[in-house]
């Protein structure tokens, strides 16, 4: 997955862009212990249910989509995604969340169009059972470039690498205790869902 990264010049924020493994992990030589564990985002489409797609709907609703907000994954959450695949980034437009709509939805640089998306809300009952990762120090992958992504949004500097190192967990941390969240530098449900705002 392509990363991007903040880098400060002269008082000036540039953003560059790097690749990084999605999931990887380091060994220590002697030991063989893992230093570092890659963590990437599920991958979401018709018929699941859980915190990830209520995370991605409040990502969508962010970008001026009025559509449900119930965690479930159905038709007018495909119709939703399909829409954003097509408008923003010329993604292919097949409904499903994956790796490169995950990179936009937990962006918040892309322009807003000045339209609203409605699709009719069809009741829809799926297990409840996708989950956003639960991500500490260590944790390298997609997941944590989208955490990065949203901290960023919300004024911290930082390395948007997929990494998720001393910084970040600072980050997390003031986060936490700004938004009057058990602070453990660990991103959990309550913290994916002030993130997700």
């Amino acid at each position: 997955m392509s990363a991007m990264t903040n880098i400060e010049t002269n008082g000036k924020s540039t953003v560059h862009t790097a690749t990084t493994p999605a999931s990887t992990s380091v060994q220590s030589g002697q030991s063989g212990a893992i230093l570092s564990q890659g963590i990437d985002l599920p991958v979401l489409s018709l018929g699941v249910a859980g915190e990830a797609v209520r995370f991605a709907q409040q990502r969508l609703m962010a970008y001026g989509y009025r559509i449900g907000f119930n965690g479930q994954y159905g038709p007018q959450m495909k119709a939703a995604i399909e829409h954003f695949q097509a408008y923003y980034g010329g993604l292919v437009v097949d409904g499903v969340l994956g790796e490169n709509t995950w990179r936009l939805l937990c962006d918040e640089d892309l322009p807003r169009l000045g339209w609203t998306f409605y699709s009719p809300l069809k009741n829809t009952k799926y297990p409840y059972n996708v989950n956003m990762p639960e991500l500490n120090q260590g944790h390298i992958g997609d997941a944590v470039e989208c955490l990065q992504l949203r901290l960023y949004t919300q004024g911290f500097s930082l390395f948007i690498d997929g990494d998720f190192g001393l910084r970040t967990q600072e980050a997390v941390e003031i986060f936490q205790r700004r938004e009057g969240l058990k602070v453990d530098g660990i991103v959990g449900e309550k913290t994916w869902r002030k993130l997700g705002e």
